[in-house]
This record gives C-alpha cells, structure tokens and sequence, in this order.
C-alpha cells in the first residue's frame, strides 16, 4: 500500500474493493459485524493479561465496532476506535449507544496513518485484518509501539507467506515474509512475542465461506434491484473468494501478541 493513498483509496484496499463500489458496502456487508477478527480470540488473548478495568485501548480499522463494543463489555476496557469508512463509524456509535457502552467507547473518523502519531500512552493498540496500510512487519510495529506506553501491548491480526511458496510468486505476497522472518520483523525495535494463534487452514476457510456467502445473498439482492450495479457486485463476491484461497495457500492468517518494550 502506497503511502500517498488518499484516505478512500486506503479504506477501498482494506476492504478489498475499489473506491467506486464504497457506497455499496454497508449493504453487502450488512450480516457481517466481525470485519475479519473473531472476537472470542481477541479477549482470549487479551483477558490473561490482567489488565485493570479502565485500560485503555487503541483500535485501529475498528470497522463496526465489534472488538471494542466486546472489550468494553467483558473487560471492562475503555476503547478508543478510528476507522476511515463513515458508515461503520455511524453503525459503531449507534450500537454503542443501544449497549449503554457509549461512555467506554468512543469511534472517530480518520486516517489510521495519522492516528498512529497523534494517539499516545495507551495500554493496548490493535491493529486488525486492515492489511499493510502501515508497512510490513517492522514498519507497522515501529508505527503501533508510539501509541503504548511501555510494557503495553500490541495486538496485530495479520499474514505471513506460506512455507514453500516464493515471496515473489504473486503481486500479492509483496511486504510479506515467511513466518520466522515476520517475527523477526516484530521484534526488530526491542518488542517481545509474547503470544500468537496461528489458525489452521480448515478454520480459516470455514470462516471465510461463511462470510463468502452472507455477502454473495446480499450481492445477488442488490444485482436483481439495481441491475446496472450487477456486475460489479459480483465482482466483488468474486475478489472475496479468490482472497479467501489465497488465504489457506500462499499467504496464512496470524494472530499476534507483542508486549512494547523501554
């Protein structure tokens, strides 16, 4: 991802679409709330740290909210949430307001490269399922750890290349590393691993299909009623099952944990 993109162009890629098919995505995304993380694995993740109530995080590409809503919800956590696509900020504010967790979330609008240098002394920023809009590994975590104070924690939902593929196999592929050069990367400023859940590819598929699918009913909907959106709808579906392979061949999802250190 280019560094001069303008916001729309970066939250298009993020979604995995062009910017001329933004004002269609809240309805083919309607049935979806998890925009790519599943929430039990973040709180699984972060509930073993003992952070107190009250710890503040930072979620960047919080797209409708979910992760945070279920932070504040279950941890006690107060979030802080930005993502650059206005609709899913409107839809996290409004189920914030309808939880009674307005006053433990609070979702912005804005451009996550320049969040990163704003947002200060957090106790956890989350970086989840946005893609490569800060770097590769080391770029992103150089950008993530001056968000957190030291000894807090980063939370990274992101891929590595597959074993035995090329890093030049596909355009694809381009930033990424193979597993133990990625946490290599990680771990280049003085940061620790200090936790990581590495899905199998059955789960990955599993969860992507289903995902596939609820976004493939509302596409053919939205075809039928608009037929001059038709193909590009489809299109769309389409994108999203060629991504959902390259998800469990080249390119593997990951979760991981860093702990910031001095």
């Amino acid at each position: 991802m280019s560094r001069n993109e303008s916001l729309e162009e970066q939250v298009a890629e993020a979604l995995e679409t062009t910017p001329e098919l933004l004002s269609l995505l809240p309805e083919l995304l309607a049935d979806l709330d998890e925009l790519g993380t599943e929430v039990r694995d973040i709180v699984g993740l972060l509930r073993p740290l003992g952070l107190p109530a009250g710890a503040r995080v930072l979620d960047l590409g919080c797209g409708k909210g979910t992760v945070a809503l279920a932070l504040a919800r279950e941890l006690g956590f107060r979030v802080l949430g930005v993502d650059g696509f206005a609709p899913f900020v409107e839809e996290a504010r409004r189920h914030a307001a309808e939880r009674g967790l307005a006053g433990a979330c609070e979702f912005r609008q804005g451009d996550l490269r320049e969040a990163v240098r704003e947002v200060g002394g957090m106790d956890v920023v989350m970086l989840l399922a946005v893609g490569r809009v800060l770097g590769n590994a080391a770029e992103t975590v150089e950008a993530l750890r001056r968000c957190v104070r030291p000894g807090g924690y980063l939370v990274i939902n992101d891929c590595f290349v597959a074993e035995g593929v090329a890093l030049d196999a596909s355009e694809d592929l381009e930033g990424y590393a193979h597993l133990e050069e990625t946490r290599r990367l990680m771990q280049s400023h003085g940061d620790r691993l200090v936790g990581e859940r590495l899905p199998s590819a059955e789960e990955t598929d599993a969860y992507n299909a289903s995902n596939t699918e609820l976004i493939r009913r509302r596409a053919e909907a939205l075809a039928v009623r608009h037929p001059e959106v038709a193909e590009r709808v489809r299109g769309f579906v389409a994108e999203q099952e060629r991504q959902s392979r390259l998800l469990t061949t080249e390119l593997l999802d990951a979760l991981w944990l860093l702990q910031r250190g001095p």
